[in-house]
């Protein structure tokens, strides 16, 4: 499969009254999981939100060199799904598909019980799968994973780096995620940025120098700490 540019993200700027919150110029190429690493409120969040224009901005974002409305889905910390209603019938709403729990993400993700229990009755971890199952069973070509890790056990994190290694390696989409526990992307970044001050750095000759997230990062936040 050939490289090339999947999102470009030129001048993207928000504002919060005279306050400027991001100032972001991004590339990515198809394949790329890509990390965002930042402390809490540099606006990872508000990044995603942009991109997935629930919030204005100014500037400029492509996907594939073209308009990214439909070509983008992520989920957020708190999404909302119909509580009353099984993972099988919020998936098929989702991903408007009457057959939606037989794709394959789907079934590799998330057990025949698990697809018939109501998303209100499921612990945070499960809720979380039935959205992670969802955004991979899409048809995006850029996935946004905000805070994904949150709720996941070991074994479940493990099952859904096997899914995204089979994603990346078939479908070639780009992936962005962020999180706190950085231990769960294993070896699945190919690009590693940090947010702060409005603006991303990028982190990803180091990263791959040593090999460890959490040594990147430790080694940049000191850097840059007043």
């Amino acid at each position: 499969m050939g490289v090339s540019t999947s999102l470009s993200v030129v001048g993207l700027r928000k504002s919060y009254g005279a306050r400027r919150v991001l100032d972001l110029d991004l590339e990515l190429n198809t394949g790329d999981f890509c990390v965002i690493l930042g402390e809490n409120g540099v606006g990872k969040s508000t990044s995603f939100r942009c991109l997935l224009n629930l919030d204005n901005y100014e500037g400029v974002v492509r996907v594939h060199g073209q308009d990214p409305r439909g070509r983008i889905l992520g989920i957020l910390d708190h999404p909302m799904m119909y509580l009353r209603w099984t993972a099988a019938a919020n998936l098929r709403y989702v991903l408007n598909d009457s057959h939606a729990e037989k794709r394959r993400e789907v079934q590799a993700l998330l057990h025949e019980d698990l697809l018939r229990k109501p998303y209100g009755k499921m612990s945070t971890g499960q809720r979380k799968l039935v959205l992670l199952a969802a955004l991979l069973a899409s048809d995006a070509d850029v996935l946004l994973l905000d805070e994904f890790s949150n709720g996941l056990d070991q074994g479940t994190r493990q099952k859904f780096r096997d899914v995204i290694r089979h994603d990346i390696a078939t479908r070639g989409r780009t992936i962005i995620a962020t999180g706190h526990d950085l231990s769960a992307f294993g070896d699945l970044p190919t690009r590693v940025l940090a947010l702060q001050d409005t603006k991303l750095t990028d982190l990803t000759p180091e990263y791959f120098a040593n090999k460890d997230l959490s040594t990147t990062y430790a080694n940049y936040a000191s850097r840059n700490t007043p």
